[in-house]
């Protein structure tokens, strides 16, 4: 089958849901596939998009349907190949990675969450737990939404949060997309005690120090423990570790995730590369809380900057009851 863009003023059903099948068929690897992956690569609009009609400007379930959904598919195909070392897709990829951050993943109306769950499903297909593990290079803002969807269905699953305005209850499928997910090893950014060397030895055997970083657009502040807000003019130092999932664990128990700490993907600058780290960030639960660091906690966070290259006068967290002054 020709894939071909249809005339959004008149579509023809029939055609685009044989053209959906045909790129489902190919993505599941089908010895005889209506599309060939020339066809498919010709395909791909300007704007990275695998869009079967010839605009966005459509009728919310169609413009889901019929751009977004097929570009999550050519996404996937392009996913499965660049994984399995075709490597001369990557500029594809990452230009319909780019447009798959237009529908941000996700159905239309009521169906908003099923469609990002099958979407999400469709990039598993095609490699997805592989790709984050790997390729965080290419396209870090997509990086980005994907972990950020699982850190809010992991909180919310360990919250028991799981049922959506009708309520539908997205338990099952949650933890079937996380358990795919799942990241045996991933960039961490430390921004407080856990800078120091010595602490993370005892708490996260595994973890690598990677670099030390900035964390633009966002201020360190302090209404106990060390946390960070999002600040528009600030920067925070950080250090990168690379932690394995059983680090990952031991650091969740001791932030108390997700009650105290939530976690959040931010994206830093390494090596003049854009790449997205996952941190933790108080929750206002947490910012309510009473709790007084010990006497060592700040000279740990100190020996952390002075380790990683930081000047000690670059520890100037905002303390609880003070307002930003850039935001």
């Amino acid at each position: 089958m020709k894939l071909r863009r249809l005339d959004s003023d008149k579509p023809d059903f029939e055609a685009l849901e044989a053209m959906l099948l045909a790129m489902r068929e190919m993505l599941g690897g089908r010895q005889c596939v209506a599309v060939s992956a020339e066809e498919l690569s010709a395909f791909q609009d300007d704007d990275g998009s695998f869009k079967l009609l010839d605009s966005y400007h459509l009728p919310a379930d169609a413009r889901v349907d019929f751009c977004h959904v097929p570009t999550c598919i050519g996404a996937a195909i392009l996913m499965k190949a660049y994984v399995a070392g075709e490597r001369q897709h990557v500029s594809a990829l990452e230009r319909a990675l780019k447009a798959c951050l237009r529908g941000n993943l996700q159905g239309h109306g009521y169906e908003a969450e099923a469609g990002r769950i099958m979407a999400l499903r469709t990039l598993i297909k095609g490699g997805l737990r592989q790709f984050l593990e790997t390729e965080r290079l290419v396209c870090p803002e997509f990086h980005d939404l994907v972990h950020n969807i699982l850190h809010r269905y992991k909180a919310q699953l360990l919250c028991q949060i799981t049922k959506g305005p009708w309520g539908e209850d997205y338990r099952a499928d949650w933890e079937a997309v996380c358990e795919e997910l799942r990241m045996r090893i991933r960039l961490y950014l430390a921004y407080g005690s856990n800078m120091d060397k010595a602490q993370m030895s005892e708490r996260c055997p595994d973890a690598k120090a990677i670099t030390p970083v900035y964390l633009e657009g966002w201020e360190l502040t302090l209404p106990s423990f060390a946390n960070i807000e999002p600040c528009q003019g600030k920067t925070t130092p950080g250090l990168i570790w690379e932690i394995t999932d059983t680090d990952e664990r031991e650091l969740d128990r001791y932030e108390g995730y997700p009650n105290n700490y939530d976690k959040v993907n931010v994206i830093v600058n390494i090596a003049g590369r854009a790449v997205s780290v996952m941190a933790y960030v108080m929750t206002d639960y947490g910012k309510t809380r009473d709790k007084i660091p010990s006497d060592g906690y700040v000279p740990r966070i100190l020996r952390g900057y002075r380790e990683a290259g930081f000047a000690e006068k670059e520890f100037q967290p905002r303390h609880r009851g003070a307002q930003c002054g850039n935001c």
